[in-house]
């Protein structure tokens, strides 16, 4: 029953990045369109998976069925040592870390923008560095650069302000009530956060890149545990 929940969730992920590719090409270019159908992909793999391994376990008559659970489990198995080695390929590759600094300076470029695009990139980076207690790309002092943020110096004219979510305590005008001129600098770090957010994803994906392939790992043995289960249940079972 898990699996099934958990099938669906992705599904619904699925769906939902599908329904928001537009906007979320802008941020992630292809990766969201290969999130989005792949999580859609896997969800009804996983669904179908689930579904066959109860009728096949638990129904008399259904040993077909079984054995169709089978296939698909190992198909799922040999998708996950793929994508594990994938993982592990592309988490210690320069490429990965050029491809993160590249979608980072394009999304503080576009932030603060009126566009449908623009307001997806906007939410994006205020998570960013709300969660990562970060602000700017490489330094506070990026939203008063235009050639980092252009659309927040020049199109809203707000070099001399912060956006909120770089505030350590979050509320609606905060990052304009201390003017980055002629303020000092100690009461700036009071107030804000003052690292780069691109230096704070790239140690995310490196501390959690490691954390999801244990995890995919721990996941792909038990499943082959219960592969081989399936196959001693399966010569046992009849039609």
């Amino acid at each position: 029953m898990d699996l099934v929940i958990f099938s669906i969730a992705l599904i619904v992920v699925g769906a939902v990045c599908i329904y928001k590719l537009h906007e979320l090409e802008t941020i992630f270019d292809d990766n969201a369109r290969y999130l989005g159908f792949g999580s859609l992909a896997v969800g009804m793999l996983l669904l179908v998976l689930g579904i066959t391994g109860v009728c096949g376990a638990c129904v008399q008559g259904t040993k077909s069925c079984l054995i169709m659970h089978l296939i698909l489990l190992a198909l799922l198995i040999i998708g996950e040592a793929i994508g594990i080695g994938m993982l592990l390929y592309y988490s210690a590759d320069d490429d990965l870390e050029k491809e993160i600094s590249t979608t980072v300076q394009d999304a503080f470029k576009t932030y603060g923008g009126n566009e449908t695009s623009s307001a997806a990139i906007t939410d994006g980076i205020d998570m960013f560095q709300e969660i990562l207690h970060c602000c700017g790309q490489h330094t506070y002092k990026d939203w008063g650069n235009s050639s980092v943020a252009f659309t927040w110096v020049v199109s809203l004219n707000y070099a001399s302000y912060l956006p909120d979510s770089c505030c350590k305590t979050l509320e609606t005008g905060c990052g304009k009530k201390l003017a980055l001129i002629n303020t000092d600098e100690a009461a700036i770090k009071e107030k804000f956060y003052v690292q780069g957010c691109e230096e704070e994803i790239h140690d995310y994906v490196d501390k959690w890149s490691g954390v999801v392939t244990g995890i995919l790992i721990a996941i792909a043995v038990l499943q082959v545990v219960c592969f081989l289960f399936g196959v001693c249940l399966s010569c046992f079972k009849k039609d």
